[in-house]
């Protein structure tokens, strides 16, 4: 009987040692993007699969999709921040009253806008709304079709798509609705016009015409690119925590460089021949002398952008138990291409 005893506490010891010091066992799996398949098809797609297209919404900031960039900044005022894209249009990075609205701008004219709070009026929607209530009031098609021209392009959801990333289409531009799956609820939602949504082929496409694909960005444009990808994920999850009635992560320069190094190692391993090992998140923490507690990360690629990132964070357990964690306080995002990654601490 003594000997178990001295057993039981020999094991709580070591149980508060590990539980007080330093850990790496929050570091989540590569998430990646849906494989969406992109075909030419050798007989002509009919011009109109969908029938008659929902109205166009007459307010709110869908509203604003094909208008000068003239009109944001006459209700708006001049952006916070403009960010470069891979998509050759810019963001517009706008804060209201703590709240996020992401316009994107092509040759001064809005292609689309993007938002996950509830400030703006994102007509017919709203944010929060019920997944089966947005089921109640959209008529939805598995298939959604474009239209550019002579092109015809046409997209096609899966059943994962018809939960979680819905596509809608109205006369003349898009909604993709974005459903905390856990909650059931909308929790963000992205106006777009055809063009852009072909640009960023984020579902199954089959076209019968031309292609519509961005310009390779060049080595400098590329880095700017990573950055505002990193600045973009970094908002994007704190206001989904704040969402969620937690505080701010604090943003780290030094996590941000140790999370872009990593985008870019996973990013280079990947098109290697040969295996390579990517070091720990523990070492690559203790290579920058950061001090912490306990630390995570998470990581993705195959997305469209940082938006579609969080949401495919938010869509998966692990990656959201990371971003929801209440014993994180500082945060790091980096990107590199198609490969983003966000570290979390608790400082000592």
């Amino acid at each position: 009987m003594k000997a178990l005893f001295r057993i039981l506490i020999v094991a709580t010891c070591l149980g508060m040692v590990y539980y007080f010091s330093d850990f790496d066992n929050s570091t989540t799996g590569l998430l990646e993007g849906p494989n969406q398949i992109t075909q030419p098809v050798t007989n002509v797609l009919p011009e109109n699969l969908n029938g008659d297209d929902l109205p166009r919404p007459t307010t709110g900031i869908s509203t604003y999709i094909g208008k000068s960039s003239e009109e944001i900044v006459a209700h708006y005022g001049k952006p916070n921040r403009i960010d470069v894209s891979a998509f050759d249009y810019e963001w517009w990075v706008y804060y209201v009253e703590g709240q996020t609205l992401m316009v994107g701008v092509d040759q001064e004219f809005v292609t689309q806008v993007y938002t996950n709070n509830v400030k703006f009026n994102i007509a017919p929607y709203q944010m929060g709304q019920s997944l089966d209530d947005v089921y109640r009031m959209t008529i939805f098609e598995q298939e959604v079709a474009v239209n550019i021209g002579e092109n015809i392009y046409m997209f096609a959801m899966n059943e994962m798509d018809m939960q979680n990333r819905i596509l809608v289409k109205y006369e003349d531009i898009f909604a993709q609705l974005y459903i905390d799956e856990e909650k059931q609820q909308l929790d963000g939602i992205r106006f777009l016009d055809g063009q852009t949504l072909v640009l960023h082929k984020p579902y199954e496409l089959q076209f019968a015409g031309e292609l519509v694909e961005a310009s390779t960005p060049s080595s400098f444009k590329q880095i700017e690119i990573n950055l505002a990808n990193g600045k973009q994920l970094t908002e994007l999850v704190n206001s989904y925590r704040l969402k969620n009635g937690l505080p701010n992560f604090q943003y780290m320069d030094q996590l941000a460089t140790v999370a872009g190094e990593h985008s870019e190692q996973i990013f280079l391993n990947n098109r290697l021949t040969q295996d390579s090992t990517i070091d720990t998140l523990t070492n690559r923490l203790d290579a920058y002398e950061i001090s912490y507690q306990n630390a995570g990360e998470n990581s993705a690629t195959n997305y469209v952008d940082a938006i579609e990132v969080v949401h495919g964070w938010i869509n998966s357990k692990e990656h959201r138990d990371l971003i929801l964690s209440e014993r994180f306080n500082r945060v790091g995002s980096g990107a590199f291409v198609n490969y983003f990654t966000q570290i979390y601490i608790e400082e000592k």
